[in-house]
Parts: structure tokens; C-alpha cells; sequence
């Protein structure tokens, strides 16, 4: 019985193919959400920079809540290897700027990296989001971003690559 306790701690400390140095990545449990809105989505309020992408963000925000209890998360494509995203408050209709995000580099992928690595993660029962790749196409690594209302997002976790991969 003992080896198998062992067997099995050793499976979810190092059977993920992700780095495990330094404090755990937060899990989507750890920031829930009581309410999720089922109400009709608000029309997004777009600012002067935002307009640029006034149709992805006005078609993303018609969806249901994705994340966090009442926001959308319109996501675009801004490359082979690149998404760009949004958040939209389903309620007021307020838009928080995301960011670019590039994949995770494809060395580090072939030797560490599961197969199908989702560049980013959310729920509607949670304010957690997490991204696994390079904001900003740099310090490529994993983040954890907690959704703050009236704020965005806040930075609450990040574990970069190695140099070597960056």
C-alpha cells in the first residue's frame, strides 16, 4: 500500500511534463464564483483603441459567460502561432484589454511539453485564467491571472521557462 502512495505522489509531481519549481500553480477551484449570469449580454463599450477590433469583440461578447461568472472572452487569431484576446463584462458591458500571447516555444515543447498544450484556460465558475505560453511574444512560461472586478486581470502566479528556451 505504502509503494503505491508513493507511486502515486510521484505521478502528480512530475507526470504533468510541466516545470514544478517553486509554488504550485493555483487551481481553478481556489478562485470560484458563486453566480454565473444567464441574462442577456450587455453591448461592450469600446474605447478609442479597442475599436480596431470592434467586430471580434461585439461577436465575442454575444456568447455566454466563458469566465469568471459574467464576462466573455472574445479570442483572435493574430498569427499562426498567436492569439490575442479581450474581456467583456456581460453585465455592464465594460471591455478589459488582454494581451498577445505566442505559443510556447517548440523546443521546450518536444522535450517537456505534452502534445496539445492549451495556450489559455478559463471557466464560468471561476475568475482564475491561466495561460501557458509568451505574453507579449516574450518571458514565455506559465501564468495565472485572477479576474478582479472593476479592475482586470491580476497577476498571481508566473513560473517563466528556463533562458535556454526564451
Amino acid at each position: 500500500m505504502r509503494r503505491l502512495v508513493c507511486f502515486v505522489l510521484l505521478l502528480c509531481t512530475f507526470g504533468s511534463g510541466f516545470p514544478q519549481a517553486g509554488k504550485p500553480r493555483p487551481q481553478f477551484s481556489d478562485y470560484p464564483v458563486q453566480d454565473i449570469y444567464r441574462g442577456k449580454p450587455a453591448s461592450p463599450v469600446l474605447n478609442k483603441n479597442q475599436r480596431r477590433f470592434r467586430t471580434v469583440i461585439r461577436e465575442g461578447a454575444k456568447s455566454k459567460v466563458e469566465f469568471a461568472g459574467h464576462y466573455t472572452i472574445p479570442v483572435f487569431g493574430c498569427g499562426s502561432a498567436c492569439t490575442d484576446f479581450y474581456v467583456v463584462d456581460s453585465i455592464s458591458g465594460r471591455v478589459y484589454d488582454g494581451f498577445v500571447v505566442a505559443e510556447l516555444p517548440g523546443a521546450w515543447l518536444e522535450k517537456h511539453g505534452p502534445e496539445n498544450v492549451d495556450r489559455m484556460e478559463f471557466h464560468p465558475n471561476s475568475r482564475l485564467l491561466q495561460i501557458n505560453g509568451c505574453p507579449g511574444e516574450t518571458n514565455c512560461g506559465f501564468y495565472d491571472y485572477a479576474m478582479v472586478d472593476g479592475v482586470g486581470l491580476k497577476l498571481v502566479h508566473k513560473e517563466l521557462l528556463p533562458k535556454e528556451y526564451q
